[in-house]
């Protein structure tokens, strides 16, 4: 199992809710850094032949959403395995596919209890806030892809567009924040 000093101290999961949606992870980051994420990048790979960014997607899919590594962290990793010699290259439609070495499956059980360690990670992850919170995740971060898009084509350099915009985002702000007061309210009640 993990432990608490696993993670950050501002709450029993991290830096605190809302940096569960940013992008990069928050709880389990520092876990993660320690090492073990390398070991859970070459299991993904030895379940099947991946490419770099399916690998990101599966592991945002493993944390429900709650941690996603950038290309900056995974690509190196990839790296690391080809020098090594624990993976191999292949090019599939234009994209580089890594397939496991029979020398990255040792150093793979050689490493089993680091992975045991990471599954508990994901269970506790999965337990505590299941695929809704994940769904959750995905509908904000495709609003702020809308958002991102429309800057870059200049669609919201208008004044009034972009005012609109401001008072559509504060006024959902405020109904998440009512609605989040409303259930701790409730949570409160009940003990």
């Amino acid at each position: 199992m993990f432990n608490k000093s696993d993670f950050d101290d501002e709450t029993p999961f991290g830096r605190g809710f809302g940096h569960w949606f940013g992008h990069g992870g928050l709880g389990p980051q520092r876990f993660l850094e320690r090492g073990v994420l390398k070991f859970v990048i070459l299991s993904l790979i030895k379940d099947q032949p991946r490419h770099g960014y399916d690998i990101i997607q599966e592991l945002e899919n493993k944390f429900h959403g709650m941690y996603i590594p950038s290309a900056g962290t995974v690509y190196p990793i990839l790296q690391l395995f080809e020098d090594q010699g624990y993976v191999t290259i292949d090019q599939k439609d234009g994209k580089k596919v890594y397939s496991i070495t029979k020398d990255g499956e040792k150093f793979l059980s050689e490493h089993q209890e680091e992975l045991d360690r990471m599954q508990s990670l994901r269970d506790h992850f999965k337990e505590k806030f299941g695929p809704e919170v994940h769904d959750l995740r995905s509908e904000i971060m495709q609003t702020m892809k809308l958002i991102r898009r429309a800057a870059h084509d200049g669609a919201i350099k208008d004044p009034k567009t972009l005012q609109e915009l401001r008072k559509a985002i504060a006024d959902f702000r405020q109904t998440v924040e009512e609605l989040l007061n409303k259930h701790e309210g409730k949570a409160q009640e009940d003990k």
